[in-house]
């Protein structure tokens, strides 16, 4: 067999293959803005959390929940597989993106680095927000007296 008749034989091999997973559906984009599938990645993981409200970054790689003893739960894709964890006070950092409808969050205690999630409006990336500071810990500045040389 020549050369020439090889490479035509592997392209269309190539071709075929290519055309298989067209057609079977294997090529097509899945909208990974799923709640539903991210509640049962959620309670699979957690299943004694009640969640209260849900929502999913812009691009639907992570999903923060609102959950009923006052946590915050959140879950993110990685590829094939989701990586679900709890929220607890003192664990995240969290700061406003700029110029996009986001937050940057830094989680403490955890391989997971965190990154910056941007949602689909600024009252969604309020509304998270506002539950991540019901998971901080504050620290208490310290109170001194006045100071000396100046009058209250």
């Amino acid at each position: 067999m020549s050369l020439g008749v090889l490479i035509v034989m592997v392209a269309f091999g190539v071709l075929l293959v290519v055309g298989a997973v067209h057609y079977t559906g294997g090529s097509r984009h899945k909208d990974a803005r799923d709640t539903g599938e991210a509640i049962l990645e959620f309670a699979r993981a957690y299943p004694g959390e009640a969640i209260r409200s849900v929502t999913m970054t812009m691009d639907g790689n992570a999903c923060f929940f609102r959950l009923a003893d006052g946590k915050v739960g959140f879950l993110q894709s990685m590829g094939r597989h989701f990586v679900a964890r709890l929220i607890l006070p003192g664990a995240v950092s969290v700061e406003p993106l700029e110029n996009q409808p986001g937050l940057k969050v830094e989680f403490h205690d955890s391989t997971l680095k965190g990154g910056e999630y941007v949602f689909l409006n600024s009252e969604e990336a309020a509304e998270v927000s506002l539950w991540l500071c019901g998971s901080f810990v504050l620290a208490k500045p310290e109170l001194g007296g006045p100071e000396e040389g100046h009058n209250a």
